[in-house]
């Protein structure tokens, strides 16, 4: 989160620790859970909302890891969950009560992917794209099915994978425009709009003054690789010269976790971080670039 006190980051969550155990659906054999997103992860992620959730139908948590072992994810960016959705037609809806704290805009950030699923499937893919909406919710009374939206945006990822079981990870983020909120409590309502099924993970929700996501941004260089994914001991870098770099490694959201120099083999240590998805960022003294990785 910047640091600024225009920006409050209002809601975080990568999924990794859920409230209880996922219970299985046990009507396919498919690694998800039918458990309604607020029993399993309410009140888990970080900000100044709470975290309740609402939801239609049910919106599963993909089990990524999980025993079927239906899902690949050689990126690592899910973990060992990630939230998945049937699209509108289906009727799957999500929904988060947030507070903007008197500020006039809400900026989402998230990664999803096209992915598919053997309960009534496997379904047609396509790109993933998400609505989002916001809905004014005075008081604190938020109405999934509501109809006073106060703004919308969309939020696309990439086609599937050519395995569509396989993750196939898009960064978006988007802006909603909440000045029209009557006490600043506002729902955030999620919808996925193309693609059969699809899923989202590491969602970050800042109330802010501009209609930015106030984070660093991945500027990626061509070649610039972190691997292995996941890492838990030596991350290397691959497409620098060789030497000594300084480095920064930030969340998602932009907090600075540590200050380093990486090893003349492109090499760095990040033994020491705890389990989630990260950004490093790199400075050879002419320009600053910014990799993603993902500590196991």
């Amino acid at each position: 989160m910047n640091s600024n006190a225009q920006v409050v980051l209002l809601y975080g969550n990568q999924f990794l620790t859920p409230l209880d155990t996922p219970s299985i659906a046990t009507w396919c054999q498919q690694d998800f859970s039918p458990d309604p997103v607020n029993s399993l992860w309410g009140g888990t992620g970080s900000g100044t909302s709470s975290g309740i959730f609402q939801n239609t139908q049910t919106v599963e948590t993909i089990l990524v890891t999980g025993p079927a072992d239906i899902y690949d994810d050689p990126s690592g960016i899910g973990g060992d969950y990630s939230i998945g959705m049937l699209n509108t037609t289906f009727g799957d809806k999500l929904g988060l009560l947030l507070d903007t704290e008197g500020r006039p805009f809400v900026n989402v950030a998230m990664d999803l992917s096209a992915i598919n699923t053997t309960c009534g499937g496997p379904l047609p893919m396509d790109t993933a794209v998400f609505l989002l909406e916001v809905l004014d919710a005075p008081g604190g009374i938020f109405n999934l099915g509501g109809t006073a939206i106060l703004d919308a945006d969309t939020l696309t990822g990439k086609g599937p994978n050519v395995d569509d079981f396989t993750f196939n990870w898009e960064h978006a983020e988007g802006s909603l425009d909440v000045s029209g909120s009557i006490d600043g409590m506002v729902g955030i309502r999620i919808t996925l709009i193309r693609s059969g099924y699809a899923s989202f993970d590491n969602l970050y929700i800042q109330a802010s003054q501009d209609p930015v996501f106030s984070a660093i941004h991945e500027e990626r260089l061509q070649n610039l690789e972190a691997f292995p994914v996941p890492c838990a001991g030596r991350l290397s870098i691959t497409g620098l010269a060789p030497g000594q770099y300084p480095a920064t490694i930030h969340s998602i959201t932009g907090n600075v976790i540590a200050s380093l120099i990486t090893d003349t083999d492109g090499t760095i240590d990040v033994s020491s971080l705890a389990p989630g998805s990260y950004l490093l960022r790199l400075n050879n003294g002419t320009m600053s670039r910014v990799v993603r990785f993902v500590r196991q």
